[in-house]
This record gives structure tokens, sequence and C-alpha cells, in this order.
């Protein structure tokens, strides 16, 4: 699972690839950390090269679910405004 959204990096070329590389839960504070990584392309990702890119998404509140598989953090992370239009890879 990824989605594909250029966004630009520091290196001056974007990042088209994002996947989610670490989630980490607080069942007792209700939230969890999701860290994702955005690539040249999905080649690249496939290629072993390293991501031009990463991030930490807070899902807590009304967002949060217990227990939720990377299908509803995609969803979820698909929602934030940095992520906006983002598209299924």
């Amino acid at each position: 699972m990824a989605f594909i959204k250029s966004i630009d990096t520091e290196y001056g070329i974007s990042a088209t690839y994002w996947n989610i590389g670490a989630v980490q839960e607080d069942f007792k504070g209700k939230g969890t950390e999701v860290t994702f990584y955005g690539y040249a392309s999905q080649e690249a990702r496939e290629a072993g090269k390293q991501p031009l890119s990463a991030g930490k998404v807070q899902i807590a509140g009304d967002e949060y679910v217990a227990g939720a598989d990377r299908a509803l953090l995609y969803v979820t992370i698909k929602q934030r405004p940095e992520f906006e239009g983002a598209e299924d890879a």
C-alpha cells in the first residue's frame, strides 16, 4: 500500500511515492503516531533506494481507532491538508 502525490523536498527533487514505514500506538493515551517516507518513485522504493523525505502524523481524538490497520491509516493520512488529492498507488 502507498499513495502518489508530488511534494517538493529539501533536495530540490519531488517525492512522489509515499508509504507508511512505522506505526506506534498508545492504547492508554488513545493515539497513534505514523511515520511515512517519500521516494522519487515507486521504482526507487522497490529498488531499495533511500527516501527523499520523511514525516510523522499524529492521530488522536475522534480520528483515533484502536488497532487500525494500514488501509485505515492511509485513508486517515490522505485526509490531512498536506496530502489532499493524493491517489492510491
